[in-house]
């Protein structure tokens, strides 16, 4: 299977997801939107999207111009039915391209936090092998609203919409559940967190480190995610012929 990865800053990979793509056969190409003059493939040229993070907002239009055409982007793949993933960010363009609001959340929501999946949403196929709750890493200051016609997958204490799926290939995490242990480093590093206060949903540089085997929890999400929407691609692919 063909992704197409849409990443925002140099420290916000895909991680482990190019890590599990890559350990299947699965090809994983990128439009890097921080180097100059990105270009988007053709739709033709992808199966999935995956669509990464980044510290900048939706609403930044005006001073990152190439957001235009990146909304532009993911709603043409949209419209072509691709198989979608997006998480942080990227399901926040998502949500917003499907209709949603994206505004600021109530407060910051920084380090592992636990996040309780819907029984309903855990009986739709993209989520299958999923727990009913799990440790997590989040680092957002925005939510979005449940898109129309979607499904709210989860909530946090912090948060009351942790992500959604619309209808059976398009899901948006708000939480960061393809990050490794170097990448929040990277992280802390990049936001300057080493000497961040603790808040209410903000956990220091000391507490996010003594929770680094989350990622693992988060890495099992992934995964089981990943291997569910190929699985969507192989059925539709074999029910058409392809």
């Amino acid at each position: 299977m063909r992704f197409h990865c849409l990443q925002h800053l140099p420290d916000e990979g895909p991680g482990h997801a190019a890590d599990w793509l890559a350990a299947h056969g699965h090809s994983l190409t990128f439009t890097r939107l921080f180097e100059p003059n990105p270009v988007f493939p053709a739709l033709a040229e992808f199966d999935g999207l995956l669509v990464l993070g980044g510290a900048m907002s939706v609403h930044d239009e005006q001073s990152l111009p190439w957001l235009r055409a990146e909304k532009a982007f993911i709603r043409d793949a949209l419209r072509a039915g691709k198989i979608t993933l997006a998480i942080c960010l990227g399901a926040q363009l998502v949500a917003e391209a499907l209709g949603a609001e994206v505004r600021p959340n109530h407060a910051p929501e920084i380090g592992f936090w636990t996040v309780r999946f819907s029984a309903k949403s855990l009986e739709h196929p993209l989520l299958r092998g999923w727990p009913e709750k799990a440790t997590v890493l989040h680092w957002h200051l925005d939510t979005f609203t449940v898109p129309p016609g979607a499904m709210r997958v989860g909530m946090s204490a912090a948060t009351a919409t942790q992500g959604f799926v619309w209808g059976d290939g398009v899901i948006g995490l708000q939480f960061h559940p393809e990050m490794t242990v170097e990448m929040v480093e990277q992280l802390m590093e990049f936001e300057n967190h080493e000497h961040a206060e603790e808040q209410e949903f903000v956990q220091t540089a000391e507490q996010i480190r003594a929770k680094l085997k989350s990622v693992w929890k988060g890495r099992k999400l992934l995964e089981a995610l990943l291997a569910n929407l190929v699985a969507l691609h192989e059925g539709e692919a074999n029910a058409y012929g392809r």
